[in-house]
């Protein structure tokens, strides 16, 4: 959570729910994060341990595969900005995985219920019941504190969603109308609504387990003013399927969705190979960079020498034993195609442990470092290494084909997924057309979730163009990022030049028996505009130059 006031004294406090090591991004973007900007505000972190990231062996058991405790992180969150909040505060929360869930639970609780009184709080335990149940058709009208909540008669699909609403909208009037919660503050200007400023998360996983969870969390509140998700392509494990967003009609919070490179701890972070977790990092920070959040810019470099740093020291880094690891080549193979790794794949040599995490890495230039490291996009991602989690399957994550969950069963609906603004990561573009390797290393990366069909026909195919609609292209106009006027451009790293005629794709759907999904039939490329990300790709792009070659050269086959 972050809350901000924009007067002579003003604080922003954050709430973020941590992992454990090795760091994932909710670690790492707590630490580069200005205490004071340069305007006075503070940014006051709240730091709250997430389901599953304890030592315990039975937690992150418990924790990680069955979401056990995640209400009393909820609680405790929702239960901090209550008793915590001053009037004029901005709240931004961000999270990881279970902790994205947490966050975005949290938001939509302040959205549905606002912010407890002391009144409403003597009646916490209550009111939490109720909001986790709101969207519970069978659940008896005579537990809910309000004698009138909204009953159920038999809506489905999307008017189900717009009853669900309904409800939670009633159910605030009646928590305001007996002085138990509040939506509003009141300064010298007028009457001001609370909202949340941003939700920043990395691959929400809604799928919980048994018993499923009953908080209904796919409906992105109109009281939310902006909302990031970066999502994993390669995700295998079932019980870990992504909880996308969706806004209803109406609705004019700032979505934005964005798939990368990678499995669930590679885009959200947690190996010691960080590349493609440090990618999204800066994503994030963009993004948040444009609703007021300041990070520090010497803080950020050292995060992204680090990443840079250990590639160079392990460019075929340890990867252990797996039930996938029947199908890995007995011969390693090249991070890329001859003409960006001029490698012989008999002079590769893979690391036999995994890093211990001391910092005996290489110094030097990027040039230097770029002899042996992995470029922008190219870096290793990781297969899951528990059995355990894949106890209940795998499955594919198919971009733009996602469907509405039963609050009940936890079970897909029919019902599609609508508005969900999903966009694709250019460095999946430059992985494709430079011929990085798939999970564990153990061949050619084809994006398959992308690409191919359950039943192995295309489905979506990269075409030239761009994809974003008007107001979408209107935000990329201004090149000019809000760090300039900060003074974050010191040193000699440039940001990476994009020029205007630059990353003009596009995911265009292939075949029209697919075409069950009408929210998408394009999925743009994110534009590669941000201050953070385009330091980091002028630091990583390597020689030659990743980014640029792709553009040049893309991928026959693909368009």
């Amino acid at each position: 959570m972050a809350s901000t006031t924009r007067a002579t004294w003003s604080r922003r406090p954050l709430t973020c729910t941590l992992s454990a090591e090795p760091q994932s991004n909710v670690t790492r973007i707590s630490r580069v994060l200005r205490r004071t900007c340069q305007d006075g505000t503070h940014q006051i972190i709240m730091y709250h341990p997430g389901v599953g990231s304890s030592d315990s062996a039975v937690d992150k058991f418990t924790g990680g595969l069955f979401g056990v405790g995640l209400d009393q992180a909820i609680r405790e969150v929702y239960n901090f900005i209550c008793t915590n909040y001053v009037d004029g505060d901005e709240i931004i929360l961000i999270g990881f995985s279970r902790g994205a869930f947490t966050a975005r639970s949290v938001a939509d609780m302040i959205a549905t219920v606002g912010l407890l009184t002391p009144t409403g709080l003597d009646h916490f335990y209550a009111i939490f019941e109720d909001y986790e149940n709101m969207g519970d058709s069978d659940r008896d009208l005579s537990l809910f504190l309000d004698p009138q909540v909204l009953p159920y008669n038999g809506e489905k699909g999307a008017a189900k969603a717009k009853w669900e609403m309904d409800r939670k909208s009633q159910y605030e009037k009646w928590l305001a109308n007996n002085n138990l919660t509040r939506h509003t503050y009141e300064d010298a200007k007028g009457v001001h609504e609370i909202t949340i400023k941003a939700v920043g998360v990395w691959d929400t996983v809604g799928a919980l387990g048994i018993p499923p969870a009953p908080f209904s969390n796919t409906q992105v509140s109109d009281r939310v003013e902006n909302a990031f998700h970066a999502l994993s392509l390669d995700e295998p494990r079932f019980a870990f399927r992504p909880a996308l967003w969706e806004k209803l009609e109406g609705n004019k919070t700032n979505l934005k969705q964005v798939w990368f490179p990678g499995s669930h701890a590679g885009v959200g972070g947690g190996w010691h190979e960080q590349q493609i977790a440090t990618i999204t990092l800066a994503w994030m920070c963009d993004q948040l960079s444009t609703v007021g959040v300041e990070f520090n810019p010497d803080r950020m470099f050292d995060i992204f020498m680090q990443g840079l740093r250990f590639s160079a020291a392990h460019p075929f880094s340890y990867v252990p034993d797996t039930w996938s690891s029947w199908f890995r080549p007995k011969q390693q193979l090249p991070w890329a195609k001859p003409r960006i790794c001029p490698v012989k794949a008999s002079s590769i040599h893979r690391d036999k442990a995994e890093c211990d995490g001391k910092d005996r890495h290489p110094a030097g230039s990027a040039e230097e470092l770029w002899k042996t490291a992995r470029p922008w996009g190219l870096g290793q991602i990781r297969y899951p290494t528990s059995r355990l989690q894949t106890w209940s399957g795998t499955t594919i994550r198919h971009p733009g084909t996602f469907m509405r969950t039963d609050p009940q069963t936890n079970q897909d609906t029919d019902q599609p997924l609508s508005n969900t603004n999903e966009r694709i990561h250019s460095s999946v573009r430059v992985r494709l057309a430079c011929q990085g390797l798939s999970m564990d290393d153990d061949g050619v990366w084809d994006c398959k979730p992308l690409t191919r069909a359950d039943d192995g026909s295309e489905l979506w195919k990269l075409e030239r163009g761009s994809g974003l609609n008007a107001s979408g292209a209107d935000s990329c106009k201004d090149g000019r990022t809000r760090e300039l006027d900060l003074g974050a451009d010191g040193g000699d790293l440039k940001p990476y030049p994009v020029e205007k005629e630059d990353g003009q794709w596009k995911w265009v759907l292939a075949n029209e028996r697919h075409n069950a999904f009408p929210q998408a039939r394009v999925l743009p490329e994110e534009p590669l505009t941000g201050f953070w990300e385009r330091k980091l790709l002028a630091l990583t792009a390597g020689n030659p130059d990743v980014w640029r070659w792709a553009e040049e050269n893309p991928l026959v086959g693909l368009i």
